[in-house]
C-alpha cells in the first residue's frame, strides 16, 4: 500500500470508526509496520505506545502468576492515559506470550471501546483470516473474520 492509500485508509477509520474503533495495519515485514507507524506518528501527532518495550519492563518485577492480570491491567490504564487517541500501538509481540494468557486481538479491541487505537500487526489477513507471525512461528495464532478494521500495507 502506498502512503496515500494508507492515508485514505486512516481517514476512513477515523470517519467511521465503529463499535470497536481498531484498526490493524498489517505485514509480516516489522520494518514496513515501523515505518508506517512513523509516518502515520509524524502526520497525525498521535501518542505510541511501544507495548513490548514498556511492557516487559513493568512486568519484570511481578510474580509470574500474576503476569497475565498486571499484563492486562497496565495495557488498559497507559491506552486510558493517552486519550482520546488515536493511540498507535507498535512492537505488540510480547502480547502473543503464553504465559501471559492474552488473547491480544480481544484484548485490542476492548481497550479500543474507550480510546481508538491504530495497531502495526506483524502477520496477515487474506480471505478473511487474520494471522500473527508465519506458520514457523512458535506464537503464530489465527482469527477467522475478525471484527476488525485492516489495511494490508
Amino acid at each position: 500500500m502506498n502512503e496515500p492509500s494508507l492515508h485514505a485508509a486512516v481517514a476512513d477509520f477515523v470517519a467511521n470508526p465503529g463499535y470497536h474503533p481498531c484498526l490493524l495495519l498489517v505485514h509480516p515485514d516489522i520494518r514496513r509496520l515501523m515505518d508506517a507507524s512513523d509516518e502515520l506518528a509524524s502526520a497525525y501527532g498521535w501518542p505510541r505506545l511501544r507495548v513490548g518495550r514498556e511492557l516487559s519492563a513493568a512486568l519484570l518485577a511481578v510474580p509470574p502468576a500474576d503476569r497475565p492480570r498486571v499484563a492486562r491491567q497496565w495495557m488498559e490504564e497507559q491506552i486510558s492515559q493517552m486519550a482520546p487517541g488515536p493511540v498507535l500501538c507498535t512492537e505488540i509481540d510480547l502480547l502473543f506470550e503464553p504465559t501471559l494468557q492474552l488473547d491480544p486481538l480481544r484484548l485490542l479491541l476492548d481497550i479500543s471501546r474507550a480510546t481508538p487505537l491504530v495497531v502495526a500487526w506483524p502477520g496477515s489477513h487474506e480471505d478473511g483470516v487474520l494471522a500473527y507471525a508465519v506458520p514457523e512461528h512458535k506464537h503464530y495464532r489465527v482469527w477467522h473474520k475478525p471484527q476488525v478494521h485492516v489495511v494490508v500495507l
